[in-house]
């Protein structure tokens, strides 16, 4: 979504990182991030002062948007973008590359958050409630909007979806199945089918998807409103493995739409 938003990475300055509130698991081989529950304010609050040597040691400062979302911000030169938390959470962390100087100072400031809150106060009496604990950040970067994206609105995708939106300066509606912007590209989020509870729903969701929010822009599609739609699954094959790259896109435009009602020829 970030991609198709048109954030681009910059070589150096002032960032800004999602910084998603992760438990740590342990896994086959590494590490596993899992999304925790809500964090309350007190809460944040005290991890938050605890991690204060950890974030000065590392020149960053952490911050609550106005989505919600806690931020990072840190001035530096290099690339560590990380990967989105739709790829990434629920699966094997793995070792990140420390090619320069900003990806070895965010991983020396994971490690020390680790450390910091595995014990902390707040924690241990989450875990005594059954709620997960905050053992570290999730850290991604999308980079920087250059408000050159045709994308004039986004549908769907939760608090990340509006916290990109509104970085880039774009209009963000909560339904997927929000009419398309008069003017520009329109992206739709579908996150419901991240982690169905049974096979069941799996099938309600799918059937939603397809009637409530795929029929009505193919119909759009079919009738000259949109020039083309295209869908990608986070889940789908990548350009490589860890690229952190969306899956391969499926473009489908009215022609291609039209030759779906042709019948095959007699022989």
């Amino acid at each position: 979504m970030a991609d198709s938003l048109d954030y681009r990475q910059p070589e150096q300055g002032r960032r800004t990182w999602l910084a998603q509130p992760v438990q740590l698991t342990p896994g086959m081989k590494d590490l596993v991030a899992h999304p925790v529950g809500p964090v309350a304010d007190a809460e944040r609050e005290a991890l938050w002062s605890a991690a204060e040597p950890e974030l000065e040691a590392a020149g960053a400062t952490l911050q609550l948007s106005e989505d919600g979302l806690w931020e990072l911000l840190l001035e530096a030169e290099g690339q560590a973008a990380g990967l989105p938390p739709s790829v990434g959470l629920g699966r094997s962390m793995g070792t990140p590359s420390l090619k320069d100087d900003l990806a070895r100072r965010l991983q020396v400031l994971s490690n020390g958050l680790q450390m910091v809150w595995f014990q902390h106060p707040v924690n241990l009496e989450r875990e005594r409630e059954g709620r997960g604990g905050v053992h570290g950040l999730w850290l991604w970067s999308p980079g920087c909007a250059s408000k050159a994206t045709p994308v004039r609105r986004v549908c769907g995708g939760g608090t990340i979806a509006r916290w990109l939106a509104r970085g880039a300066d774009v209009d963000w509606q909560a339904d997927p199945a929000a009419a398309p912007s008069e003017h520009g590209d329109t992206v739709v989020v579908v996150d419901a089918l991240a982690a169905p509870p049974s096979y069941e729903r799996r099938l309600e969701l799918l059937e939603s998807v397809a009637e409530d929010v795929v029929a009505p822009k193919v119909r759009a599609l079919l009738r000259g409103e949109l020039s083309a739609l295209e869908f990608i699954d986070p889940d789908g094959p990548h350009a490589g493995e860890g690229s952190g790259q969306p899956g391969i896109p499926l473009v489908l435009t009215r022609r291609d739409a039209l030759a779906l009602w042709r019948r095959p020829r007699r022989p």
